[in-house]
């Protein structure tokens, strides 16, 4: 799985289409309801603006962990999907946009409307500051408390994420590995495996 871009931080792009505006807003994303609360803002921000549709994915667009699109009212398929179409296309993931559109009194069809909200999301790429991301997969490791300082060396060895830690009988932890790094990780925890390691990886 080759790598992806992901937005540094929020952005907004407008462009125009027959005197309808078309704002698109762009954050890096790690949970739908950032993106909800996105859309609550720019309806506020907004009360005019006709329509406030949405595209996201998170994880790489390659292999998302979940994507999805709304078309908040626009005729079903010309505003959210042809958004996502986009976001695959320019190969972003962990993102999610949303684009506010105020009518111009010109109506656009439902070509119009594909083209209108594709190229809105389009442009945004264009300029959107962007990150470059590593694929992950999420590894969950079970260990006993003796363990812990060899773990964190392996752990700090791949530059791995710590998404969760649970300290019972033993301790348990969700991480995140670049996929670059995999290997070479599992044959760490294997190493230790004889010790009372186990590895589960993301399906």
């Amino acid at each position: 799985m080759a790598a992806y871009f992901s937005p540094i931080d929020r952005f907004e792009y407008e462009i125009e289409v027959k005197k309808s505006r078309f704002i698109a807003t762009a954050i890096p994303l790690s949970s739908t309801d950032a993106l909800y609360q996105l859309q609550s803002e720019m309806q506020r921000l907004h009360p005019k603006a006709s329509h406030h549709c949405l595209a996201y994915i998170l994880g790489a667009p390659q292999a998302p962990k979940a994507a999805g699109s709304s078309d908040d009212g626009e005729p079903s398929g010309t505003a959210g999907k042809p958004m996502l179409n986009i976001l695959m296309y320019k190969n972003l993931g962990d993102i999610g946009v949303v684009v506010t559109r105020y009518f111009g009194g010109t109506k656009l069809g439902a070509g119009g409307l594909i083209r209108a909200y594709g190229a809105s999301v389009s442009e945004l790429s264009e300029h959107l500051p962007t990150v470059e991301c590593a694929p992950k997969i999420e590894c969950q490791i079970r260990y006993p408390y003796e363990l812990e300082s060899d773990i964190q060396q392996v752990i700090a060895a791949v530059a791995a994420e710590e998404l969760s830690a649970s300290y019972t009988e033993i301790v348990e932890k969700t991480l995140l590995v670049e996929l670059a790094q995999l290997e070479t990780f599992k044959a760490a925890i294997l190493a230790l495996e004889y010790r009372g390691v186990a590895l589960t990886l993301e399906a």
